[in-house]
Parts: structure tokens; C-alpha cells; sequence
């Protein structure tokens, strides 16, 4: 398995004779597109009760995504390529352990987080964005191909498990609680 990371890596990493305008646009996508995607969500979270709902889980999901990440690095610190001497790393990221990419588990978290929307589009608009995200960071020479792997499996799980185990139960619950109200406002009317 090691080996085909390696080989994976060695056909996604950047070269040196790329040409400038890519190294921008793969740290624009690594740097940005994680929070522009959050924005819009935040945007769209303004007009609609089920993208508030949206926004809640991919919040949640990306501080979960963010702990997990965190605990596994503490557990079991898995080096970055450049520590094995491969490829280029565009973006210094010092000695931090690079399994699984933060950026790539928050961002497919968040993307994720968008499928008890009734319509799929923005779920798959956003799983591109994640997709570009994870790309840059391998392209960036910041994490092996398995890294990105975890981190997508990760973002799933988290964002489901928020989703069944959080999101729904608080959202009956403001449900149920403003329903009560209307109920009381309409006794008191009486």
C-alpha cells in the first residue's frame, strides 16, 4: 500500500517546471475555498430554515472533523511526504503530522453536511469543492494520497453522525418548543 501512496504522490505533486499560475490557483483552493464554502452556506443560511439547518450540521461536523483530526495526529503522527525526502512542498508546514488532512476532513465534513438538503446539487457543487481542496493539498506536497483518503472517509462519518445524533434532535426539539408557543399564543388569544 505504501508503495502505491508513494507512486500517487509522485504523479500528483507539483514539479518544479510547473507553471506559477497553478501553484496560485492550488493554494487559493487550499487556503480559501475551505472558508468560501462556509460563507456560502452562511449566505444561503440567511433566506432558509433548512440551510440554517445545513449550516448547524457542517459547523458541528467541522469542530468534530477538527478534534478527530487532532486526537489521531496526537495517537499515531504519520509524517508528511517531505519528511521522507519526496517530491516538493510548496507550503512549508514545519514537522506537524500530516494524517489525515485537516483541510480535506473539515471541508468534506462541511460539503457532506449539505445532504439532508432536498435538493443534491449543492451537495455535489460542494464535494467538488472538496475534492479541489483535498487535490491542492497533495499537488502542494503537503499530504500522501491516503492522507486525503482518511480525511474523506472522516468528513463522512462526522458529518452523518452529527447530522442523525445532534442536528436532528435539536432541531425537533426547536421545533417542537416553537410549535408549543404558537399554541400557548393561540390559547391566550382565546
Amino acid at each position: 500500500m505504501q508503495g502505491l501512496d508513494v507512486a500517487l504522490f509522485g504523479l500528483v505533486n507539483a514539479s518544479a517546471s510547473v507553471p506559477p499560475r497553478t501553484l496560485q490557483f492550488a493554494e487559493f483552493a487550499s487556503n480559501l475555498l475551505p472558508a468560501l464554502l462556509l460563507l456560502a452556506i452562511g449566505a444561503c443560511a440567511l433566506a432558509s430554515r433548512r440551510w440554517r439547518y445545513a449550516l448547524f450540521t457542517a459547523l458541528v461536523s467541522l469542530l468534530a472533523a477538527w478534534l478527530l483530526v487532532n486526537l489521531i495526529r496526537t495517537v499515531a503522527p504519520i509524517p508528511r511526504p517531505a519528511f521522507y525526502g519526496l517530491g516538493i512542498q510548496w507550503v512549508p508546514q514545519g514537522a506537524r503530522p500530516g494524517f489525515p488532512s485537516m483541510h480535506a476532513a473539515g471541508t468534506f465534513a462541511v460539503a457532506f453536511s449539505l445532504w439532508s438538503l432536498p435538493s443534491r446539487m449543492p451537495m455535489y457543487a460542494a464535494l467538488v469543492v472538496a475534492a479541489v481542496v483535498a487535490w491542492s493539498r497533495v499537488y502542494l506536497g503537503l499530504h500522501f494520497p491516503s492522507d486525503i483518503a482518511a480525511a474523506v472517509m472522516l468528513g463522512a462519518l462526522v458529518s452523518i453522525l452529527v447530522e442523525r445524533g445532534l442536528s436532528r434532535p435539536v432541531g425537533r426539539a426547536a421545533t417542537g418548543a416553537s410549535v408549543a408557543a404558537r399554541r400557548r399564543a393561540r390559547l391566550r388569544k382565546a
